[in-house]
């Protein structure tokens, strides 16, 4: 498997090779190097003057927070003008859980406002350009994080992932996507989108910086009532597995690109040629082909719920206004972007009196049936293989122009949101000099052994480039 940097980094600390302040130094002059990709909303350090070196593997580690999770006396915009001076009282469990470890938060990163898009353009604070190729996108929501981890400019970064968000742009830009079992990551102090869908992910730029970060963050939180407990120590017990039997969705190449598709399918041969097992399980293409329409149904419900306080009142911009309402329109009409807008509308149309039952509560029963469906695909196999996208990052001009052409293998990694279920995407190859990645899955809080395939994979991957 690929050596972890975060190790490297670490080493090259205690023994003198280089120095916190030399890191940070480093760090600053690369961010300013890429301010044309918008990737960073606000830079800051966290570093303390009494710095001391722990024993602990991410002290003096350099990363990034997504701007949608709060710190304590730095502020927190959700990517929108609406919070555009909102500094908060509180830190998230996961920044303090960070902080205690001695790494060092450099910088707060562009997002699509408040986690509504998958693109990276939806952001009152410029389009996040992917770092790679500024005529593309990043995708999103996590688009500023994985640019930075991608550019070399962090060892690390936390963005958060409700539908795909961490685990796609790390597919076009060639890192790792770690979405966690649910609740394994705490969500208090997180702005949230879909708190039924919202994970905390990781990005790194190998399997074992993922396992590193995921074993100072994922702990049981009595702040979040939906955290998890699991034993776990991922970093020293991840290995690389012999004789793996890994299930394959038929057909589902059928949806990718062509060039993309041999990437894929490339990745299927290795695992065969290196003795494990692939089992290739028939799923109706018509239950996949409603996974997006019922995750923009239940996300936008719960969206709209989650910003309903939104208003400008208590906190966030205010325009003013004589009456109540007409406050809040201002407000709102203002400093609340066309995709947000767009959403909360459709929330409030499927949960109106006519559409509750016919559309609402029969989302809530598809995705219990997509849920099923995930279940089995992982039922007598060590894990899932899907691809991460059917196509490499689009170009700014096309997703401006909306003529991306999106298939059902686009929506295969909101399963694991539905379910809750651990998964992680890795680089896989390239097309045209742009990076392509699959993804790994399995069931919920066996996130030990989607670590392994990872490595087992990132390893066959690696020995085939040398």
């Amino acid at each position: 498997m690929k050596p972890s940097i975060i190790l490297k980094n670490h080493e090259n600390l205690k023994t003198g090779k280089t120095t916190v302040d030399f890191l940070i130094s480093e760090c600053n002059k690369k961010m300013q190097q890429c301010k044309d990709t918008n990737s960073v909303i606000t830079e800051c350090c966290d570093a303390p003057k009494d710095f001391k070196l722990t024993d602990n593997l991410l002290s003096g580690c350099i990363y990034s927070l997504k701007d949608n999770i709060s710190t304590k006396g730095i502020r927190t915009t959700g990517a929108s003008k609406f919070l555009d001076d909102y500094i908060p009282p509180y830190n998230a469990t996961i920044y303090e859980l960070l902080k205690s470890s001695g790494a060092i938060l450099t910088s707060k990163n562009n997002l699509d406002q408040f986690g509504m898009a998958g693109t990276g353009i939806q952001t009152a604070y410029g389009y996040a350009k992917n770092i790679l190729d500024k005529s593309r996108i990043t995708g999103g929501s996590s688009s500023g994080s994985v640019n930075l981890v991608a550019g070399g400019i962090v060892d690390f970064a936390i963005g958060t992932d409700t539908g795909d968000s961490v685990r796609r742009p790390s597919s076009f830009l060639g890192v790792v996507g770690y979405k966690p079992s649910y609740g394994l990551i705490s969500r208090y102090g997180v702005l949230p989108y879909a708190p039924s869908l919202d994970h905390v992910g990781i990005i790194t730029r190998t399997v074992a910086d993922a396992a590193i970060v995921a074993d100072q963050v994922c702990q049981f939180d009595p702040k979040d009532y939906t955290s998890q407990k699991l034993e776990h120590n991922f970093y020293k017990n991840l290995k690389v597995l012999k004789g793996m039997k890994i299930s394959v969705i038929k057909g589902i190449e059928d949806g990718i690109l062509l060039n993309e598709r041999k990437i894929y399918l490339n990745v299927i041969s290795k695992l065969k040629e290196n003795g494990h097992t692939i089992v290739e399980k028939e799923v109706d293409i018509k239950l996949l082909n409603g996974i997006g329409v019922t995750y923009q149904i239940i996300s936008n419900v719960e969206g709209l719920s989650c910003y309903a306080s939104f208003t400008g009142v208590p906190f966030g911009a205010n325009e003013g206004g004589q009456e109540y309402k007409d406050l809040i329109f201002k407000n709102r009409n203002k400093y609340i972007n066309n995709q947000v807008k767009k959403r909360m509308l459709m929330g409030a149309y499927v949960t109106s009196r006519d559409n509750f039952k016919s559309i609402y509560i029969k989302a809530k029963k598809v995705r219990t049936l997509l849920i099923e469906l995930m279940n089995k695909l992982m039922d007598n196999v060590d894990g899932l293989l899907i691809p991460s996208a059917s196509f490499v990052a689009p170009t700014l001009e096309d997703t401006f122009a909306d003529t991306v052409k999106t298939s059902h293998a686009d929506d295969c990694l909101i399963l694991a949101n539905f379910a809750g279920t651990p998964s992680i995407t890795i680089p896989a190859g390239n097309y045209n000099g742009l990076p392509y990645g699959i993804n790994i899955n399995c069931k919920q809080k066996q996130d030990q052994t989607m670590f392994d395939i990872a490595a087992t994979i990132e390893t066959i991957l690696e020995d085939k480039n040398e």
